[in-house]
């Protein structure tokens, strides 16, 4: 009877510890996300900055961008924006079939 209660005991405190491994590790899990969007947001940054000053910048006589240089940098970035949005809402409708149908079921009922 004694191993009974012993291991009813031992279960529930596995139970209880369990709640507390699980609260941890989405804490952990979070940060990781956390730290792999900050990387990856400066990782992209950083390949924007690159690739627009590639493009649109050709002289280097002055502090600032000549106007040229300047519509082309903001032209570039925007373009990029665009279709980062775009992709981003089409990979959202295709991870979420559901949510496509009821925007469509919506787009009707107006």
């Amino acid at each position: 009877m004694d191993t009974t209660g012993a291991t009813a005991g031992g279960g529930g405190g596995g139970g209880g510890g369990s709640g507390i491994n699980a609260e941890e590790e989405q804490a952990r899990m979070a940060t990781m996300v956390e730290k792999l969007q900050t990387r990856d947001a400066l990782r992209m940054y950083t390949w924007l900055s690159q690739r627009c000053f590639s493009d649109c910048v050709s002289t280097f006589y002055r502090k600032t961008l000549g106007k040229g240089e300047g519509a082309c940098v903001r032209a570039c970035v925007r373009k990029y924006l665009l279709v980062t949005t775009a992709s981003a809402a089409r990979f959202a409708q295709l991870a979420d079939p559901y949510a496509a149908v009821a925007d469509d079921e919506y787009d009707d009922e107006e």
